[in-house]
């Protein structure tokens, strides 16, 4: 019995666990820390917005100057207006403008009759990362450049890329039909026929299906 007496009361002088504080985690912040916390929140809020703000006054910069250039190109003084679009490619990388520019510049180009230059910058331009409808275009104006350049089967290389790229119906046949024409003149009629056949086809709807039937139609003795 006087153990037990003994042992009841060794448990008693133990001490107990603390309870768990119930007061909330942040009450325990000094107000000087909670300030200092809320600072850097503050900071890093401002830094994004001017990020943000900085970006479309960037966009917003090089939109105009890209309309300035291209009014120029359309009052035919091309030697400034290629002066001007290089100048928006290089102050402002990596905006919409900046790769439009790109595709205005080398239409000057193919214009002044600089299809090797134009072609050597078009590579250049696809060889990065553009939205899709930069790389249809570009790729269609490469398909022009080595044409004019007399390298039809690269061309009808291009065109392809570009149709392959191109997001409606129209473009992708209007595409195919330019690379049959250089597939044929570069004496590869089988690539001819099958450009031609893909618009009779696939984009029957299209205003390039009269030309594809007639020139698939010469290409095969009229057997379509």
């Amino acid at each position: 019995m006087a153990t037990t007496v003994e042992q009841t009361e060794k448990r008693q002088s133990q001490p107990t666990a603390a309870p768990q504080d119930p007061v909330p985690l942040m009450r325990r912040f000094s107000p000087r820390t909670l300030l200092t916390v809320g600072g850097v929140v503050l900071v890093a809020g401002l830094v994004v917005w001017g990020i943000v703000v900085s970006g479309k006054r960037k966009q917003e910069f090089a939109a105009r100057a890209l309309d300035q250039a291209r009014s120029v190109a359309e009052s035919g003084n091309l030697a400034l207006a290629s002066s001007s679009l290089q100048q928006v490619i290089q102050t402002y990388p990596g905006t919409e403008a900046a790769q439009e520019a790109v595709l205005t510049l080398n239409q000057v180009r193919l214009v002044n009759g600089q299809n090797e230059l134009a072609a050597v910058n078009l590579r250049e331009f696809l060889n990065t990362k553009h939205d899709a409808r930069y790389v249809a275009a570009a790729n269609a104006m490469l398909g022009t450049a080595l044409e004019n350049a007399r390298e039809p089967a690269q061309a009808g290389a291009a065109y392809e890329k570009a149709s392959d790229a191109s997001d409606t119906d129209y473009l992708k046949a209007e595409y195919l039909v330019d690379a049959g024409r250089a597939y044929r003149d570069a004496g590869k009629t089988t690539d001819a026929e099958a450009a031609y056949r893909q618009v009779v086809n696939k984009y029957d709807k299209t205003p390039s299906l009269t030309e594809a039937q007639v020139r698939l139609a010469e290409l095969t003795d009229g057997k379509l």
